[in-house]
């Protein structure tokens, strides 16, 4: 009984953790949204602002056929697309009928097209969706998508989930995969077109905006349903919301290992070494950096195998990929060298040494060059990308300067 008490207690808690993650709109906010206008003199009765991707809704629900006018606003690039969703089986990406707005590369005009996700991957052509859509249209004004459509509300119920997005396209025009972290992976909702609110639908619980879930929780009628919502809260922690969590993850864990441990390792060693002073301190520095590294690495490594699974539909970028794979590899044969490392007396030495510089070098090089195509695959904030940037570049200052200090020791020895 304590136990099933205390999960009562988490689950309720977890309850109120995400239904007060959403606060509802604020009466500043939901007159901000009815000041926008659209073109051809659309008015619509309700709107709301939607916090990811600073986007608002705005519809008019038409009771008498079971359809809705709706319009959709997100800021964007001109080289961008932006799409708004109804999902009429689940909450999240995968199965949205989705309205696309993109500049069509002929003509530099904004197009529009409708298209079912249901991979990761997807397939961008026009196409039927699984309700109808009537006088769809789309336009970019200042900076701004406005997609507008009247659509036939799927089992003619006023309550939906729905989806939007926004993201780049490929030079070619066509949309290209959205990020994978922060609001492009909160973008959802369970809509309803009648009472405009965003809700959480809970078992045996009248539907409720999102931020007074647990109020109709704590009422005694509803005790018996505590059971029914493992599956509401895990709902919380699919695979799309937590894949944004994995990419950043994975990112940092390959920046580090990669990018900055293992070439740090190895100017330890080329460096170091030259000073007699410094033996065997260079060595243990030099291994410490190393093994960190690869331990690292292969976590990260591993997140990626992750990300990028097939049977969870996601983006593939072979290349990273493939780079990403050859250096877990690589690594994995420096660090077993390691085992069989024969003594400096041996003459084998030499072309153990010979292998063990080469194999390192390219795993520098290649750590370096993945990390530069994760971080152009990831589009994260440009602070990022220059922060990895500057510490490259500190990296390789410091190995020019202690390069021209090890020639001159060498030199000198020489004449000795």
């Amino acid at each position: 009984m304590g136990c099933q008490a205390s999960r009562r207690i988490l689950l309720l808690l977890a309850t109120i953790v995400v239904a007060t993650s959403q606060p509802p709109p604020t009466a500043a906010q939901t007159a901000s949204c009815a000041d926008h206008t659209f073109s051809g003199g659309r008015l619509y009765a309700a709107c709301s602002p939607l916090e990811e991707l600073d986007a608002s809704v705005h519809w008019t629900y038409h009771a008498s056929n079971g359809t809705a006018d709706v319009a959709f606003r997100v800021p964007g690039g001109s080289a961008g697309w932006a799409a708004w969703a109804i999902n009429p089986s689940a909450v999240g990406m995968l199965g949205a009928n989705t309205v696309f707005a993109y500049h069509d590369p002929a003509t530099g005009v904004v197009a529009v097209a409708t298209a079912v996700v249901d991979s990761y991957t997807p397939a961008f052509a026009d196409g039927d969706l699984a309700f109808a859509v009537h006088r769809r249209g789309a336009e970019y004004t200042d900076g701004v998508y406005a997609i507008h459509a009247t659509v036939a509300l799927p089992g003619n119920s006023t309550r939906q989930n729905i989806v939007w997005q926004a993201g780049t396209s490929s030079p070619d025009g066509l949309p290209e995969s959205h990020q994978v972290f922060g609001d492009n992976v909160m973008s959802s909702r369970s809509w309803d077109f009648r009472s405009a609110e965003a809700a959480v639908v809970v078992d045996d619980v009248p539907a409720a905006p999102r931020y007074s879930v647990y109020r109709a929780l704590l009422r005694p009628k509803n005790v018996r349903t505590y059971d029914s919502l493992d599956h509401h809260i895990l709902d919380f922690f699919t695979w799309e919301n937590l894949a944004g969590l994995c990419v950043q993850i994975h990112g940092v864990l390959n920046a580090v290992s990669w990018g900055v441990l293992l070439p740090l390792g190895v100017m330890l060693a080329r460096y170091m070494r030259v000073f007699p002073s410094l033996d065997p301190a260079w060595f243990y520095l030099h291994v410490a950096c190393q093994c960190s590294g690869y331990v690292i690495g292969a976590a990260g490594w591993v997140f990626g195998l992750t990300l990028g699974s097939p049977a969870k539909g996601a983006l593939q970028h072979h290349g990273h990929r493939n780079i990403g794979t050859a250096l877990f590899v690589l690594s994995s044969l420096q660090v077993s060298a390691l085992l069989i490392r024969p003594k400096k007396t041996v003459k084998v030495r030499f072309y153990w040494n010979l292998y063990h510089w080469s194999v390192g070098y390219t795993v520098v090089v290649l750590g370096v060059v993945n990390v530069f195509k994760g971080i152009g695959i990831l589009q994260p904030d440009q602070k990022y990308k220059h922060a990895y940037l500057g510490a490259v570049l500190v990296l390789a200052v410091v190995a020019f300067v202690l390069e021209l200090v090890t020639l001159t020791v060498r030199f000198k020895k020489g004449r000795r």
